[in-house]
């Protein structure tokens, strides 16, 4: 793989990891149709580009997930204290997105290899369409912060993130929904999702990619390339990305995305 399409590519991972419109969506379109690649590299290039995005949250998070760590290796028989708290929120969100996406990954694995690209990418947009209405709908009282989040939290939060497995649907996009509707500001939402990223990208590498042998298929030093790519630019871009969707409805943007694409695909086009 060239130099220039795997900045392309992480550039396309870092902006989108970011924001509620499907990063899995936006480089499959870019590796398939702007770069002409070859459709069974796409498991293996989003798994690489994914490795990047943990890193970059790792560092960004750096701090707040060393003290969630060092909470619980002080004290971990508190169950009920570690249940009121981010590390019952992220746990309680990682099992519920297992308990709806695995099923839902089960039928990804036996039924979309045999679809034809045009109804994959129909899919896509119609998951994007999907995602969209989540933002539109986003609805709650909208007073609470991130110090706030529970096990209780993860529930909803976990379970709509599953849906993220479905092509098109955004994991962050599932996930703020969840959160906003269980009443956190803006700010804090994304900030959930993003620290929620973590655990749930490395369990997704780990079920998908090495438990499939997937990243062995692409070439390692393009694959870690990729993945440094991702990284940079998935670091670079947090704050910047951050700043700009707590004053943007993206609901619009996922509707526009999406139709375009359905109609596309519909049309022949892609």
């Amino acid at each position: 793989m060239d130099l220039l399409s795997i900045i392309l590519l992480g550039l396309v991972q870092g902006v989108t990891e970011a924001v509620p419109l499907s990063s899995k969506t936006q480089d499959t379109l870019v590796y398939l149709k702007f770069l002409h690649g070859d459709p069974s590299m796409v498991v293996p290039i989003l798994l690489y580009l994914n490795v990047g995005s943990i890193f970059s949250a790792l560092i960004y998070f750096r701090l707040e997930i060393w003290h969630i760590a060092k909470a619980f290796l002080q004290k971990p028989l508190d169950i009920r204290a570690h249940a009121n708290g981010k590390l019952g929120y992220l746990f309680t969100a990682l099992l519920f997105t297992g308990i709806i996406g695995m099923p839902l990954l089960f039928l990804e694995k036996k039924y979309f290899p045999t679809l034809d690209l045009s109804i994959l990418f129909a899919l896509m947009g119609a998951g994007l369409l999907l995602t969209g209405l989540f933002l539109f709908f986003q609805k709650g009282a909208k007073v609470r912060q991130a110090p706030s989040a529970t096990w209780k939290d993860g529930v909803l939060t976990g379970a709509l993130q599953g849906l993220s497995i479905l092509p098109g649907v955004s994991r962050s996009g599932s996930s703020i929904t969840g959160l906003i509707w269980r009443g956190f500001d803006s700010e804090s939402s994304y900030h959930l999702s993003f620290l929620l990223s973590v655990p749930t990208i490395f369990m997704a590498e780990l079920v998908i990619g090495l438990g499939g042998g997937a990243l062995a298929s692409l070439p390692l030093w393009d694959g870690l390339l990729l993945a440094f790519s991702a990284f940079v630019f998935g670091y670079l871009t947090i704050d910047t990305v951050l700043k700009i969707v707590r004053r943007v409805n993206l609901a619009y943007l996922a509707f526009g995305l999406g139709a375009i694409i359905v109609l596309a695909s519909l049309s022949g086009m892609v």
